[in-house]
């Protein structure tokens, strides 16, 4: 596999690579604590789902090959699909969430427009496959401000958005997605819904140590590279807040003048642990963006990677003061990441620019692994062997699909017809 071609093949397999890396290190954590049940199966999918469709989704922003394999990788390993191993829903909303946003994103370009434009509906309804989520839902309202700002800045002429096809594409998602989740197809292997308490999530607490855990060391490391040199790869400000959204329902249970039913709402919908997906994302999206600011132009700005060294090296180390009772799992996943970022990015003048991108590719590998295998003490009892809880689970799936009608996929159906119809009105229209 090749991270530096620009062969159609090279990039079919870094995206299945990413997937297969993901899902193998969630698999292995399990067999190691002897964990291996249903959840098990439903984490190592979405894992590796969503680091696949994420690889795709930071491509179609224009991240270089190199940077959106790390940083799907990361996505994929991160800390909030093992905190939400009691909510599968959310796991796989959030891995199918991504290609959505692909969608969107391919939207900003011209040329690109006539074969995603009638579709981008249809894969903003995706995550309504696994039923109503959360996530399901902020992805939708993301993919819709996304929308709404690539509309506003498409001006006019051939670069003008075809308002017509947008808004066949909006109705044929809305109806996809009711019916989708109407139908709730994958019941019989998900369940009924759980709801995850922010506790799963956050480890009990939500001290610098635990969100930078979660969030991922190395991906917060490389955004703060980012806007530090005010890399102009994406906007900045548009993921910062939506970073800072992601944290906010956490953030407002804090004080004690809530009022209770509005914690109530929040804590039923599960939305303070389950809204960091928002966070996760968007760091995801500036590490991504700053890995490749960084690789392109090293020397640019010096100033600012130096003083992010310094930062690592002498203010990392204070941290554990801001919060009461550390564990020393948060500690050394985050100060052992940052440290050794610092020292690997001082290398890259002696190693060469392709030694370099190995060494960090390890480094980051490794960063990544060692919270998905050293999460907690194991099992009392070994479970059942995956193959064996997996295959009833999927059974069960497809009898529950093979009993529908024709007539029960109307959503569906509605949305496919309208993609295809406007796909070939585009098609046929010159210019």
């Amino acid at each position: 596999m090749s991270l530096f071609g620009t062969g159609r093949r090279e990039g079919i397999q870094a995206a299945l690579t990413a997937g297969l890396l993901v899902a193998t290190a969630h698999t292995g954590a399990a067999w190691r604590l002897d964990e291996l049940d249903p959840a098990t199966w439903t984490t190592a999918t979405a894992g590796g789902c969503g680091a696949l469709l994420t690889y795709r989704f930071l491509r179609a922003q224009g991240r270089s090959r190199y940077a959106a394999f790390l940083c799907a990788a990361a996505y994929g390993m991160s800390p909030l699909f093992a905190g939400l191993h009691g909510a599968p829903r959310e796991q796989l909303a959030a891995a199918l969430a991504p290609l959505g946003l692909e969608a969107v994103a391919h939207l900003e370009n011209p040329s690109a427009r006539r074969r995603w434009l009638p579709w981008f509906g249809v894969c903003l309804a995706l995550p309504a496959l696994v039923g109503v989520t959360v996530i399901g839902a902020l992805a939708a309202a993301l993919g819709l401000c996304m929308l709404a700002i690539t509309t506003m800045r498409s001006g006019s002429g051939e670069a003008r958005m075809p308002r017509t096809a947008t808004a066949l594409g909006l109705v044929g998602g809305g109806a996809a997605a009711a019916n989708l989740a109407a139908l709730d197809l994958l019941a019989p292997w998900l369940g009924g819904p759980r709801t995850p308490a922010i506790a799963d999530v956050l480890a009990g607490e939500a001290t610098p140590m635990v969100v930078v855990r979660v969030v991922g060391p190395f991906l917060v490391w490389f955004a703060l590279l980012g806007l530090l040199r005010r890399q102009r790869n994406v906007s900045a400000t548009l993921w910062i807040l939506l970073a800072l959204v992601g944290a906010a329902p956490t953030a407002v249970l804090a004080f004690p003048d809530v009022t209770a039913s509005f914690a109530d709402a929040l804590t039923a919908w599960s939305v303070p642990a389950v809204a960091w997906w928002l966070s996760v994302l968007a760091v995801t999206v500036m590490g991504a963006a700053g890995l490749d600011d960084w690789l392109d132009q090293p020397l640019r700005r010096r100033g600012a990677h130096l003083l992010l060294l310094s930062t690592t090296l002498f203010v990392a180390p204070a941290l554990p003061m801001a919060g009461a009772q550390i564990d020393p799992l948060h500690l050394c996943t985050v100060l052992g990441t940052f440290a050794a970022l610092a020292a690997v990015t001082l290398t890259w003048r002696r190693l060469g620019v392709l030694r370099f991108k190995f060494v960090l590719t390890l480094t980051g590998l490794a960063a990544f692994a060692v919270p998905v295998f050293w999460r907690g003490p194991a099992a009392a009892d070994r479970a059942a062997p995956l193959a064996d809880v997996a295959r009833p689970s999927l059974q069960r799936v497809w009898e529950h699909a093979a009993a529908l009608s024709w007539t029960d996929l109307y959503g569906v159906l509605t949305a496919a017809c309208l993609a295809l119809g406007t796909w070939v009105t585009l098609r046929s229209t010159r210019g």
